[in-house]
């Protein structure tokens, strides 16, 4: 198992060596990356997640 993350580990240094490079170039710019990495896709930046069954009134929910 500890081999496994080191080497997921090791992929991950790459990619972001490979992506600091890319924007010293001007290949991309630091928006379209963030897009490029995003886990969620399809989700709004400031909502990730399930709406709530209930609101409470004292509670203010972003909902999409």
């Amino acid at each position: 198992m500890s081999d496994l993350l080191k080497n997921r580990a090791a992929v991950k240094a790459l990619s972001r060596e490979r992506d600091e490079e890319r924007l010293r170039r001007g290949e991309v710019s630091p928006s379209e990356l963030q897009r490029e990495n995003l886990v969620f896709r399809g989700f709004r930046k400031d909502v990730i997640g399930l709406k709530p069954k209930y609101k409470p009134k004292s509670v203010d929910f972003v909902l999409a």
